[in-house]
């Protein structure tokens, strides 16, 4: 969340590990899973503390473009 990703920074992952990074943003901020899968990896991590259902508002520009970035590969 503190740079612009590129390709070199994504190629050769999965669309699983694509999937992670991309949700990754959402959870530093404490989004509410309602992926069973995602609620199960995030909250194995010891940052994780889900208290919101939407964290739009929360994410920054850079957040926002790679977000944007990660699902076009995705």
């Amino acid at each position: 969340s503190m740079k612009y990703l590129n390709y070199d920074d994504i190629k050769g992952l999965s669309s699983n590990q694509l999937r992670l990074m991309r949700n990754e943003m959402f959870a530093r901020h404490g989004y509410i899973f309602k992926s069973d899968d995602l609620k199960n990896y995030f909250s194995k991590q010891g940052w994780d503390s889900p208290r919101f259902s939407d964290v739009t508002g929360k994410l920054s520009n850079i957040e926002k473009s790679n977000i944007e970035f990660i699902k076009s590969y995705e």
